[in-house]
């Protein structure tokens, strides 16, 4: 069973915890199989995780150095990342967990939660938390000095059992469930010393410094110099705007935003699936509101803000294939996503199926998407 205060895995017939001492009679022991709510998560955290007065110096030394050993693990992991790709990936998911660890309007199983969506459905990463936990589970055989072995089963302890089932893997019901504790145990500082490992301080600094160091060393915009300046030029982040709950109201907001901040939002359900992801502030040449790197390529998106009465035609669809027609462009492009909140007319609907590259999505498709998340094949 789990303890209820630290999350320590202990026997069923225990009469007190190992690690935090807590006492049990036989009926908690028994109640204390349950899978552990958010309030209990949020309590281990606070009470273990996080650095507190209570701490004497030697503790905070120990966790310290447990810290320390975390971040080198996710270090060597991803240099050992088969590709280049695989690495730039991990690292713009980690700047991206790392915006999300910064916000302070999250409770911390808020930010679990997110980090645990973020990190489902990115394969690279689940190689790189494989690699982690596994050495995680076998640090009684590495060779690091006595005192850090010591240190680690009391330290991690208080958010799972290192080498067996934690609170995380109960609460997500997933083997992420321990990486995700780990990222939340190194917090900002930590994950800012992992990218630093692999980007100088200016570009670490934030998640936009971050994708720009990025697109700066991408392969695939070397020889798309024209493309790499127009997404690179005065990028801000994304950012998800609230919305009404019910679809009129959704409607309605949707319609009356600020053009910009409409840009943004639409952007955000990019990055929500994990993608390196950027919004241009300024116009440029080939009308590019945002972009984001997948696997096979970069997806770059034109948004409109129309009304509903006002469609796009032929004239504006030719002039977005026409950002295709580009043979550098063409080559770094995967997906071109046009999105309006508007409707688009049979012609334009005709002409874009003769590009296999363009994507259309009308109001309909954003409501949808607000109801059911974004999914990029």
């Amino acid at each position: 069973m789990l303890c209820k205060k630290c999350g320590m895995e202990i026997s069923d017939d225990a009469v007190h915890c190992i690690c935090c001492g807590t006492k049990y009679t036989p009926q908690q022991t028994e109640q204390s199989n349950n899978i552990p709510s958010s309030s209990d998560i949020q309590q281990i955290f606070e009470e273990n995780v996080s650095t507190t007065r209570f701490e004497d110096s030697k503790q905070t030394k120990s966790k310290g150095k447990v810290r320390t050993w975390i971040i080198s693990l996710f270090v060597k992991a991803i240099r050992s990342c088969s590709s280049e790709q695989d690495r730039t990936d991990i690292i713009a998911w980690l700047a991206l967990i790392r915006e999300i660890l910064a916000n302070k309007s999250l409770s911390v199983p808020s930010k679990a939660k997110n980090i645990y969506r973020l990190t489902d459905s990115k394969k690279t990463v689940k190689i790189m938390f494989n690699s982690v936990v596994e050495t995680i589970k076998k640090y009684k055989k590495s060779d690091l000095p006595l005192s850090v072995k010591i240190a680690i089963p009391a330290t991690l302890g208080a958010a799972f059992f290192v080498g067996g089932h934690g609170v995380g893997i109960a609460a997500f019901g997933s083997a992420i469930g321990m990486p995700v504790l780990l990222l939340i145990f190194i917090g900002t500082a930590g994950i800012t010393a992992v990218l630093e490992a692999f980007l100088s301080n200016s570009e670490a600094r934030s998640y936009i410094s971050v994708i720009l160091a990025l697109i700066a060393k991408d392969e695939l915009l070397r020889q798309a110099k024209k493309l790499q300046e127009a997404i690179s030029e005065e990028p801000i982040e994304p950012k998800w705007f609230d919305m009404p709950g019910d679809e009129k109201g959704l409607r309605y907001k949707l319609l009356t935003m600020d053009p910009f901040e409409f840009e943004r939002h639409i952007m955000s359900f990019f990055q929500n699936c994990g993608l390196p992801t950027i919004v241009t502030k300024k116009s440029n040449d080939y009308g590019i509101d945002g972009s984001a790197r997948h696997a096979s390529g970069y997806i770059i998106v034109q948004c409109k803000r129309w009304a509903s009465d006002n469609p796009v035609g032929r004239p504006e669809i030719q002039k977005w294939k026409g950002v295709l027609l580009d043979e550098e462009v063409k080559s770094a492009v995967w997906k071109a996503y046009f999105v309006t909140t508007s409707y688009f007319t049979k012609d334009a609907i005709e002409n874009a199926a003769m590009n296999n590259k363009i994507i259309l999505a009308n109001m309909d498709t954003i409501v949808e998407w607000h109801l059911k998340g974004l999914s990029i094949n």
